[in-house]
């Protein structure tokens, strides 16, 4: 949808914009100021920065895993993901309507980073590594955003590896392949 988006992969030489970015959430803001935000072996780290390149708009991490069935005492992996480890947003820009869709659904700025994110996601799929879902662990405050663009609560029977910071989310995924 927005091809034009200031979005560049980040690294040290960012890393000082990040002491003025503000969430709302302290861990997501800790996250980019800190060293995981650079380290490979977690993650890539992608900033949204505005035109003058002097401010992070917002920022994502994408990390790989998988999804596993739940059976009794077992389980099974289902299939390879793309995780999303982080995705945050500037308090300045929360809730910044975009656009409307044809059936009058409001596009946030907010869902135009996601939609980047997503679009990082499907070359990557293309590319290089086979995977059949993208998870994450959404706040409250960040459900909606997920839930509006297909992300799903991960059913009952279904696991994927959480951190401990992420005990408080509500796991979610999205299916590529919907048959």
């Amino acid at each position: 949808m927005y091809n034009n988006l200031n979005v560049v992969r980040y690294d040290a030489s960012l890393q000082k914009l990040a002491s003025s970015f503000y969430s709302g959430n302290d861990y997501l803001d800790r996250f980019l100021r800190g060293y995981l935000s650079l380290d490979s072996n977690f993650g890539k780290t992608f900033v949204f920065l505005a035109d003058d390149d002097k401010t992070i708009i917002g920022y994502y991490n994408l990390g790989l895993g998988y999804i596993e069935q739940l059976e009794g005492s077992s389980a099974y992996k289902i299939g390879g993901a793309v995780h999303i480890n982080c995705f945050a947003l500037d308090e300045k820009y929360h809730g910044i309507l975009q656009a409307y869709t044809d059936e009058g659904i409001k596009i946030n700025l907010s869902d135009v980073l996601l939609e980047d994110c997503m679009q990082k996601i499907w070359q990557l799929r293309e590319k290089y590594v086979g995977f059949s879902f993208v998870t994450l662990q959404s706040t409250k405050e960040g459900y909606n955003l997920y839930a509006r663009n297909g992300f799903e609560i991960l059913e009952e029977d279904m696991n994927f590896s959480m951190k401990d910071s992420e005990i408080e989310c509500i796991p979610m995924y999205l299916a590529l392949d919907i048959e």
